[in-house]
């Protein structure tokens, strides 16, 4: 009788001991997605990027305009197809600056500027940047993932996945 009650009490404190485990770890992990989720609505610090075009895009960011910045694979086909809607659809982003930017090699990224003709629009900047730098200014991201930023600086939109061009736009 002793036996089987201590066995229970014992259960009992393995089951609460393992509940408490789970809701520190949940309250950790919401807490690291409200951090990303709050680094993310101000448009981060694009300096560290290496650009594929000589000049300094980070400079368009301060001028007022509406920014929208693309994290890219250059194997993705969904961001190949928004590659080319972007190069087809460029005139509508003529009063917004784009970056798309890619943790792949410098190489690479140029490879996919020249493939798409992203690099003779003058909105469109094409960059790298490592992982961890993606990491900080965006938080964990698959590809593509899109952010809008109004001329304010402020996040207007999020998209992960592909996206159409249509709702790019009426998000700008």
């Amino acid at each position: 009788m002793q036996m089987r009650r201590v066995l229970k009490i014992g259960l009992f404190l393995l089951v609460a001991g393992l509940i408490g485990g789970a809701i520190v770890k949940m309250n950790q992990t919401l807490s690291v997605k409200q951090e990303q989720a709050a680094k993310r609505q101000k448009r981060p610090d694009l300096s560290p990027i290496q650009f594929t075009k000589p000049t300094n895009p980070a400079q368009d960011m301060i001028d007022g305009k509406p920014t929208l910045i693309i994290l890219f694979d250059p194997d993705c086909e969904h961001c190949q197809y928004e590659a080319e809607q972007l190069q087809t659809h460029h005139q509508a982003f003529a009063k917004a600056s784009v970056y798309l930017l890619t943790t792949q090699t410098p190489a690479r990224a140029q490879a996919f500027s020249l493939h798409y003709g992203l690099d003779t629009l003058a909105m469109m900047h094409v960059g790298t940047l490592t992982r961890e730098e993606s990491y900080r200014a965006f938080g964990a991201t698959s590809v593509p993932h899109i952010f809008i930023y109004g001329s304010d600086g402020q996040l207007r939109k999020e998209y992960k996945g592909e996206t159409m061009i249509e709702a790019l736009l009426n998000a700008l």
